[in-house]
């Protein structure tokens, strides 16, 4: 019994060691690159690699959200800046910007967006989609979207869904769905933003294959399971350490692709494994 008690608190001191560590690393992170132009945006994301561009929603990986970073306390101030970065830094490819992780806004630095597109392991097609298709992966409505896409180009979102057709509620709904669909798998990304007003404000899309051919050709040489252990590896040094929960969650990932990259990057001793914590090895010693 004494024995037992013993081994519970010998575990309890270390679980509260690791989260010492944890919570020490989150605010390093946290405490640098204060933003307060458009510039400073810039070199956060390049630094960062990639980081929510608003705010932490509570359950998801811990990795930098952009408001926390901004140098002011007036919320108005940073809707004020982050609403005209958001649109302005993409639309010049000094950043990419999306719904790309758990359906929430996200920035990409431009050197780190092959590493992204990589982990699909695509030929870098305009027909890339049709195997997901195929597989049933792509909602009906993420199909047409891909194809009015490839056939027209460049639209605005009001001018697609007018010619799918799309009047009704409910089909708005599944359109904005099918959208971040495939902002997620990568296949269509946003241009620019057109209008004024609350009325008139809205996106242009394009195909990634076309809005980034250049990311497309950076990440032909590197595999998926090299771009997958890249972003696990660059995961943890944003977030000291995750559950491979919230890895799946992230990354849209599955079981088997989660515990791979777990097993490769384990491997080359960039991750220690504790009580269901994937951590950087160093906060562990």
């Amino acid at each position: 019994m004494a024995v037992t008690r013993a081994l519970r608190q010998s575990a309890r001191r270390a679980d509260s060691k690791l989260q010492d560590a944890l919570d020490a690393h989150r605010a390093k992170v946290k405490g640098v690159h204060r933003v307060r132009n458009a510039e400073g945006l810039v070199t956060l994301v390049d630094a960062f690699g990639f980081c929510f561009a608003f705010t932490l929603r509570t359950g998801d990986a811990p990795i930098p959200a952009c408001f926390d970073h901004l140098s002011t306390t007036s919320e108005d101030r940073k809707w004020g800046w982050m609403w005209d970065w958001k649109d302005d830094l993409p639309e010049e490819k000094r950043l990419y910007y999306g719904k790309l992780l758990v359906s929430k806004p996200t920035f990409v630095s431009m050197k780190m967006l092959p590493i992204f597109y990589a982990t699909f392991g695509r030929a870098g097609e305009a027909d890339d989609h049709l195997d997901d298709v195929r597989a049933g992966r792509p909602s009906d409505s993420a199909r047409r979207v891909i194809d009015y896409l490839a056939q027209r180009g460049e639209t605005q979102t009001k001018r697609m869904r007018a010619d799918l057709g799309i009047t009704s509620q409910e089909g708005k709904a599944d359109y904005a769905k099918a959208v971040e669909e495939l902002q997620r798998l990568m296949y269509v990304a946003r241009v620019k933003a057109v209008g004024e007003g609350r009325v008139d404000y809205n996106y242009t899309y394009d195909l990634f294959v076309r809005r980034y051919p250049e990311i497309v050709k950076s990440a032909e040489p590197i595999s998926s399971n090299d771009a997958m252990t890249t972003l696990l590896r660059r995961l943890l040094e944003l977030a000291g350490g995750v559950t491979a929960k919230q890895v799946k969650r992230l990354f849209d990932w599955d079981d088997e692709q989660t515990e791979r990259t777990t097993l490769r990057l384990e491997a080359k001793r960039g991750l220690a494994r504790v009580d269901g914590i994937l951590a950087l090895p160093e906060l562990v010693r």
